[in-house]
């Protein structure tokens, strides 16, 4: 009998049972409960479709139609014949014809794609559906091609209005379970198909019970989003020589996995090899986007899928899906399914269908030009020439082409902006020259050559220490660290008299941790930082005249202050030339780029967890940058910086009073003398230099390299760091740094071969 709408859970039809409509009288009864219901007849219209149908080499007039009914019609009562449906949901009462008769011409449009036989083979099947956001379309698809007698429909969410830009229902759905509602879009297209709800979703408590009751599924759909689920349904599917099909609506990417012909093929095209099976049982937020990055291959991803990736938890809680490639991907899916069905297709794999591929521009577009280098590599003879022309000095021995060689190795294990190393040295006549190599260093990270003299600082800390160690005493001359010189320093040697440029006064044994100074971003912790400690570390920055230490240790403030270094790093990374010195000059992608360029950043250094590199990965592509950078994206960003503070013990700052060319030279020295005292007493420190490398661009240099947006964003991120850091006008603002406890790295920093960096040219050779 009639049950009430009262409830969301109901989705199947109700067929009325014929005694209740048998004759005329008890069809009058009949009809008369219903008088409240939308009543529907069309049985007519469907039985003289179907005497048309069967009429194929006569297409028979309206007329001719109307007659064979009526004739067939003359000793029956139309009302009583075929068979009501009531659909309790909406309220409907419809009269069509008999099951047999009802799927015959429902169907007859798939002949001969699909022939009799097939049809009816078909109507056994059985199919499983998880997830029905994008199984929504697959499951009405595949219904409405009637390719299965029965579907098994798991899902536990509710339609929501953001589901209804792929899932094609109406708003009268909204807080109606996802199944229910295609469960009953389905009995409204076809009464006759079995449907079975699984409005729990699925678990490891029913997934044999969805898999196997009542004989098991010849095809399991997945769906879902949870990669848990996703990967025990397939372990379990494996074992039960169940096929699986997925679509991901990213570039139309399909998997077919047939565990049913191939009873040892590995889940997932073997992707997940080497993950312990215990892994999956318990899958933590931060391994969750590595294993599905890996799952899904992201490298082969869309752009715009890409960039949503980076995104999720950020400006966009879940992976986006249109209705167009949701639509598409029914349509794949079910043509697929039908063909494993009927013996067609026997392979697994993976496969595009990818729009964007097949009907797309075929003439490239043009990127926009980035900063090209104006500078040739360094020659070494005008470096000659430039040295011959300084006046000789007195008092000065010759040292050993051996000796300089250990001392020029030292100098040359200072740290560099990102690893470019911009020194060359040239000895000759006695002296010992620093060149800057304009054409290593030239970045959009080096304005106005900030970063390059202060790792010259670093480096000719370093060739102090190794002189002062080797027994000899230096006398030095710096010349104007401007626009126009590439000559940074002439050196001269003599016994033991020192007059080197900021006599270094801390520390003696500092020379011994040169070569174990290194960047360690590895995972940290935030050590107490004793006041002897402390007190060490600022007499050592603060050993160079000028040179101001600062430290903060209140968590709040370094919070805010990681904030503004993500915020920079942000604009940084997402400025087509900062993102291009990123990708192209200072990050080395694999052990064999680092180890064959000898400079850069080896991307294993970095410290980051499995999470952090996958976005990093995706975020190589300049497209995806340019489009995270038009939606205001790349917030991750930021939040690696906060979390990269969050365990330090203290930041660090190094300023010197005035914003100068020599000034940030002496910084690099400054810093150099802190960084191997921190090495001395057992802490870790990490640059976290962006912002002191962006804001000259907008305090000295008028927004240079950066467009109206990116200055604006800089300008207000350096008025929060003048509210948290009341630094004075014009003072140079040379490092800063994370301080903290962590394991020394495996791996550091290549350096370029001696050879390359040193050339002794002395008037025989």
């Amino acid at each position: 009998m009639y049950q009430e709408a009262s409830s969301n859970a109901i989705y199947k039809p109700v067929f009325i049972p014929k005694e209740q409509y048998a004759d005329k009288e008890k069809f009058d009864l009949f009809i008369e409960n219903y008088q409240d219901k939308t009543i529907l007849d069309v049985f007519a219209s469907q039985k003289k479709e179907l005497i048309r149908l069967r009429s194929p080499k006569k297409r028979l007039s309206a007329i001719e139609t109307d007659a064979l009914y009526d004739q067939w019609l003359a000793e029956r009562e139309q009302e009583t014949e075929g068979l009501w449906i009531l659909y309790p949901w909406s309220g409907r009462l419809i009269h069509i014809v008999d099951k047999d008769e009802f799927v015959e011409l429902r169907t007859s449009r798939n002949q001969y794609k699909i022939t009799p036989q097939e049809q009816r083979d078909l109507a056994r099947r059985k199919i499983g559906i998880i997830g029905l956001s994008v199984g929504h379309a697959v499951a009405v698809s595949i219904a409405t091609e009637r390719i299965c007698g029965i579907l098994k429909l798991a899902d536990f969410d509710t339609i929501e209005l953001s589901n209804l830009n792929r899932i094609k229902t109406g708003l009268h759905n909204i807080g109606v379970n996802k199944c229910i509602v295609t469960a009953r879009e389905i009995a409204e297209i076809d009464p006759f198909l079995e449907i079975e709800c699984y409005t729990e979703g699925i678990s490891k408590t029913n997934m044999s019970r969805f898999l196997l009751e009542g004989g098991k599924l010849d095809i399991l759909i997945d769906e879902c989003d949870d990669i848990g689920v996703k990967i025990a349904c397939r372990v379990m599917a494996a074992s039960h020589q169940i096929p699986v099909v997925m679509e991901t609506s990213d570039r139309g990417m399909l998997d077919v996995e047939r565990f049913d012909i191939e009873q040892d093929r590995p889940i997932f095209h073997g992707l997940l090899k080497g993950i312990p099976a215990e892994k999956f049982d318990h899958i933590s937020d931060e391994e969750r986007l590595p294993l599905v990055l890996r799952i899904v291959n992201a490298i082969n991803g869309s752009k715009r899928g890409k960039v949503s990736l980076v995104e999720i938890g950020q400006t966009i809680s879940t992976w986006p899906q249109l209705a167009s490639a949701v639509t598409l991907g029914a349509g794949v899916v079910t043509d697929v399914c039908r063909r494993i069905l009927l013996k067609q297709y026997q392979e697994s794999g993976r496969y595009y269908i990818d729009l964007e591929e097949l009907v797309g521009n075929k003439s490239p577009v043009t990127p926009a030009p980035l900063f090209q280098n104006p500078y040739l590599p360094f020659d070494p003879k005008e470096a000659v020439n430039e040295a011959d022309s300084l006046p000789y000095a007195s008092g000065q021995i010759l040292v050993s082409d051996d000796m300089i060689r250990e001392l020029v190795y030292a100098a040359c294990y200072a740290p560099s902006t990102g690893n470019d190393q911009p020194w060359k040295w040239l000895y000759r006549n006695g002296r010992l020259h620093l060149f800057h190599d304009r054409y290593r260093s030239y970045s959009f990270g080096d304005f106005d050559h900030i970063a390059s003299n202060i790792s010259f600082g670093a480096a000719y800390e370093n060739l102090i220490l190794k002189s002062h160690e080797s027994g000899l005493g230096i006398k030095s001359q710096l010349f104007p660290l401007g626009p126009d010189s590439t000559l940074i320093a002439a050196i001269n040697f003599n016994a033991g008299q020192s007059l080197a440029v900021c006599e270094p006064v801390y520390a003696p044994d500092s020379v011994g941790y040169i070569f174990e100074r290194c960047t360690n971003r590895n995972p940290s912790f935030p050590a107490r930082i004793t006041s002897n400690e402390m007190d060490a570390l600022k007499n050592a920055a603060e050993s160079i005249e000028g040179a101001r230490f600062h430290y903060f240790d209140d968590k709040l403030q370094m919070s805010a202050l990681g904030e503004i270094i993500g915020e920079c790093d942000r604009i940084r990374l997402l400025n087509p030339n900062g993102h291009h010195d990123f990708v192209q000059r200072e990050m080395k992608w694999s052990p064999l780029e680092a180890e064959s360029s000898k400079d850069g950043i080896d991307i294993r250094t970095l410290g980051m967890n499995s999470a952090q590199m996958a976005a990093l990965a995706i975020i190589r592509d300049g497209e995806i940058t340019k489009t995270l950078k038009s939606i205001n994206g790349g917030s991750a960003l930021i939040d690696v910086a906060m979390k990269t503070v969050a365990t330090a013990s203290a930041l660090g700052m190094i300023t010197l009073p005035k914003y100068d060319h020599k000034n940030f030279f002496l910084g690099g020295m400054s810093m150099q003398r802190l960084w191997l005292q921190a090495e001395q007493a057992g802490f870790a420190i990490h640059p976290l230099i962006s912002p002191f490398y962006l804001f000259p661009r907008i305090t000295k240099g008028d927004g240079a390299g950066l467009d109206a947006d990116e200055s604006a964003k800089l300008k207000d991120v350096r008025k929060k760091f003048r509210e948290l850091v009341p630094f004075e006008d014009n003072i140079a603002e040379v490092f800063l740094f994370k301080i903290a406890k962590a394991e020394k790295p495996q791996i550091k920093s290549y350096r370029l071969p001696l050879e390359e960096t040193l050339f002794i040219v002395n008037p025989e050779n």
